[in-house]
């Protein structure tokens, strides 16, 4: 009996944790998406002049991809954050302000973006942005999830309220989601370094 109390549990923290981290993603959207309206002129310029020079290196073949590994540091730093606060007791407090900054920090590019180039700078910003965020994001809530979940069990646990075992709290769901999301990191990865500059030359003739 003990022992199905104890998977109910985690079941509904991990969807209260979903659900309280896709609000505060939510609301960094919000937040991100005006911030960008008071993008300065010469913010502006700078971004356009620094994206038609991207665009030209692809073109004239002189651009030069980041490495394998450099490039998974960018794009996975935030999801190796959010899995080491599941091992922590302030990771249930620090998650959702994670989130918060991870939707800011998207919706404020994409929308600078747009800004910049007009609505023909949906495709660009796509190209950069949202086609790497198709892969990125779900892995993104699904480690904040478990990471959540985790969190708050860690902090019952030390306050007295449940008894918790490391084995069932860091067990086989939480490795194979950890390994399902590393899997995922590294092809959004590969589609960073090989099919988004592709998508940029394209997308770049709409603007």
């Amino acid at each position: 009996m003990r022992k199905a109390a104890y998977r109910i549990a985690p079941a509904s923290e991990e969807f209260f944790g979903l659900l309280v981290c896709v609000i505060f993603f939510l609301s960094g959207v919000v937040v991100g998406t005006f911030s960008a309206r008071t993008l300065s002129e010469a913010g502006t310029l700078a971004l356009q002049t620094s994206m038609i020079g991207y665009i030209d290196q692809i073109t004239m073949g002189t651009y030069v991809a980041p490495g394998f590994l450099q490039t998974l540091w960018v794009t996975g730093r935030v999801h190796l954050l959010v899995l080491f606060l599941g091992f922590s007791l302030l990771g249930a407090f620090c998650l959702p302000i994670v989130a918060g900054v991870r939707g800011f920090y998207l919706s404020f590019s994409i929308a600078a973006f747009i800004r910049a180039f007009g609505t023909g700078g949906w495709l660009l910003a796509f190209s950069l942005f949202g086609v790497v965020a198709l892969i990125t994001v779900p892995c993104f809530f699904l480690l904040v999830s478990q990471a959540f979940s985790s969190s708050a069990n860690l902090g019952k646990s030390a306050i007295g309220t449940g008894k918790i075992q490391v084995r069932e709290l860091y067990g086989r769901s939480f490795r194979v989601r950890t390994a399902l999301c590393t899997l995922g990191m590294i092809a959004a990865v590969l589609v960073e370094i090989y099919l988004v500059p592709m998508l940029v030359v394209w997308t770049s003739s709409f603007i």
